[in-house]
């Protein structure tokens, strides 16, 4: 039978660590407690009722992984899950990844040592999240960036960019530049896909072009005279509003000579002139519903685990009619 000296041997941590950490008496780092827990489970260490309940014991606490603060979409859906989940008496610890697996473990660790009842998550790499609060019995509900096998909402992003390309062929375009970001995380894939499916069925050329080299205004334009692009579409509304920046400090007309289509409806584009037309995928919606399938309410009668929100098309300066 297991000793806490083996768990503490197995954790790399002092036995006076782990009874701290068992009893919930005194500080305990997050990465540490992660540790003993883990060593526990290995080797099915149960001294008394204490060490049970260190798995059991749930705080009124949801950890919300996002990948990105500084994009607001993402705060977006931060405040429709906070604004649910206070409602109900929880709080919400919040992690920003920046697409960084080892700072996404970390605040997972976090998450886990705060005994979280539950976790919602926009990051990256669903598997290793999913295997990571999996083995910690956490229940989570990924928002966004999911596939079918995963419990989560989202929106149809493939549908999304269906509709920037219809967008497009109405108001006349014949040269379109799609930019993209990371086509390795599944949401860009798919709207891509959505795009290339639409054009491809009304022959109107196009070309891809990779956000990261928006960074060389003259090449971009060059780019843009060099195919006689009339039409972009971006795989966001923070690439639309830099793109659309880019062009009138090069004097293109917009919509008349080039028309831009973004995605996700952030506040931000409509600050712009003109304003960006956009697809919305309701950011802070996704939030309520992601919350409030995690706390088992009402989600607005939608009976699926792998809920879909509807998009709509926001049309406004930035394209012809």
């Amino acid at each position: 039978m297991a000793t806490i000296k083996d768990v503490a041997t197995l954790a790399g941590c002092s036995v006076a660590t782990v009874s701290r950490a068992i009893n919930n008496n005194g500080y305990v780092k997050a990465k540490t407690r992660l540790h003993i827990e883990e060593a526990i489970a290995e080797l099915n260490y149960q001294p008394n009722e204490a060490a049970r309940t260190l798995y059991k014991r749930k705080s009124k606490l949801i950890g919300l992984l996002l990948p990105d603060m500084s994009n607001p979409f993402f705060t977006l859906i931060a405040r429709g899950v906070e604004d649910v989940a206070l409602a109900h008496g929880y709080q919400v610890l919040i992690g920003n990844s920046d697409n960084d697996i080892k700072k996404a473990q970390g605040y997972l660790a976090t998450f886990v040592s705060h005994n979280c009842t539950g976790m919602i998550s926009t990051a990256f790499n669903e598997n290793i999240i999913e295997n990571t609060l999996t083995d910690h019995h956490i229940p989570f509900v990924f928002i966004d960036r999911i596939n079918n096998e995963h419990n989560g909402i989202s929106t149809n992003h493939f549908k999304g960019g269906q509709l920037q390309a219809e967008v497009v062929r109405k108001g006349k375009g014949k040269n379109v530049l799609i930019v993209h970001e990371n086509l390795l995380i599944d949401a860009f894939h798919q709207r891509v896909q959505g795009i290339k499916y639409i054009l491809d069925q009304q022959r109107i050329d196009y070309k891809m072009l990779e956000a990261t080299l928006l960074d060389n205004d003259k090449k971009f334009i060059d780019l843009i005279k060099e195919l006689s692009i009339d039409s972009i579409i971006c795989s966001n509304d923070l690439l639309a509003i830099n793109v659309l920046g880019i062009v009138q400090r090069y004097h293109f007309k917009v919509p008349a000579e080039i028309q831009i289509i973004g995605y996700d409806n952030i506040p931000f584009s409509e600050m712009t002139y003109p304003q960006i037309t956009t697809i919305d995928q309701s950011a802070y919606h996704l939030g309520e519903i992601a919350v409030s399938q995690l706390l088992g309410l009402n989600t607005d009668n939608l009976t699926n685990n792998h809920k879909q929100l509807a998009l709509t098309v926001k049309h406004r300066g930035s394209t012809r009619n």
